[in-house]
């Protein structure tokens, strides 16, 4: 039986919640399908891995995509010769579908993993004349898909959601992954997410400095890297904080540190597409703090597998956060909830096979 070819056109293979989806498209993918990566502007941890699992990935160095770079992008197509072009993020979205259509291919489907509000006006238009040339727009949410609908102006009928899933947790305890960390003071409060304006860093820390002493006497441990270490790390400092918050930078083995967290805090701001780092936290069995916004509350239940605060409020967030590190029955309880939801609802195979 002759294999259908899958190609994934992304922008770059660092480690982040979209790569990381892609990576388990490709390796759980059906037998039928032979399924390739185009990282169209660097690779990164991911690329590597894919590559130790067998799945060929191509890199073009791209940096826009003008007429220029658009055309090595069809070169690539035709050197490829998908019969599906599966594209993720506005970068790869545009470059691939325009080389999509420049070669003639017309099964062409689109990822959006995120409810990007800073894309300007022009880049919203060419979202929605895109999207005339793609057969579906995939949506991580519900709250993307409103997104695409209402910001971007994509046909609902285009439009369908199929919500991120991650395998099972790695079989770590408590013990191990306190030591992996260096057996930081507890409380640990966690949180993994690149250091990026709109995932509410600044935020974090501003509540963490609110917390009692006896919390402050805990730690503060952030997995990720971005523009923004060197800013957060004087502000931790100006809080009083530096001794307690540990940068870790990107961790290929973050999901193994989980268990060490007694709290898990995505303090978005703007957007969050569903938040692959959450669920981890919740498939590890960890309460989770986080901002009311995108599709973290479609992956938090309030009130019963964490707490769901407004975006950017600090005083909300520094009494979520207190609360259930206080209370350790009932951060007990939300944590074996969302272990819990994680499995009935926000599995890969599930994700893979919609």
């Amino acid at each position: 039986m002759k294999r259908a070819r899958v190609l994934h056109v992304v922008e770059a293979l660092g480690l982040g919640g979209l790569e990381r989806v892609v990576a388990l498209l490709a390796r759980r993918a059906s037998p039928r399908f032979a399924v390739e990566v185009l990282a169209l502007a660097r690779g990164g941890q991911v690329a590597a891995e894919m590559e130790a699992d067998g799945t060929p990935v191509r890199r073009l160095d791209l940096h826009d995509y003008y007429p220029g770079s658009v055309l090595r992008v069809a070169r690539a197509l035709v050197t490829a010769r998908p019969d599906v072009v599966h594209t993720h993020g506005h970068f790869a979205g545009a470059a691939g579908r325009l080389a999509a259509r420049l070669v003639g291919l017309r099964v062409v489907v689109h990822h959006l993993h995120t409810a990007d509000d800073t894309l300007r006006l022009r880049h919203r238009h060419l979202e929605r004349l895109l999207a005339a040339l793609t057969r579906r727009v995939i949506c991580c949410s519900d709250a993307v898909a409103e997104h695409a609908r209402r910001e971007l102006g994509i046909s609902w009928q285009r439009v369908v959601v199929v919500r991120n899933g991650i395998d099972p947790p790695p079989p770590i305890g408590r013990d191990a992954a306190r030591l992996a960390l260096g057996r930081p003071p507890e409380p640990v409060i966690g949180c993994v997410a690149a250091l990026q304006p709109h995932k509410g860093h600044t935020h974090l820390l501003q509540a963490v400095a609110a917390l009692p002493e006896a919390l402050r006497a805990g730690s503060l441990v952030l997995a990720g890297a971005g523009p923004e270490r060197a800013r957060l790390e004087a502000q931790a400092a100006a809080l009083g904080l530096g001794g307690m918050v540990r940068f870790l930078g990107e961790r290929p083995d973050v999901r193994d540190l989980l268990p060490a967290f007694d709290l898990m805090v995505a303090p978005s701001i703007g957007r969050e597409g569903l938040g692959v780092a959450v669920l981890e936290a919740m498939d590890a069995g960890i309460p989770v703090v986080a901002s009311r916004v995108g599709g973290l509350s479609e992956v938090v239940l309030d009130r019963t597998t964490g707490t769901l605060v407004p975006e950017g409020d600090v005083d909300a967030l520094a009494g979520a956060m207190r609360s259930l590190l206080t209370d350790p029955v009932r951060a007990r309880a939300f944590g074996d909830a969302g272990r819990r939801r994680v499995e009935d609802l926000f599995r890969a195979a599930g994700m893979v096979r919609r």
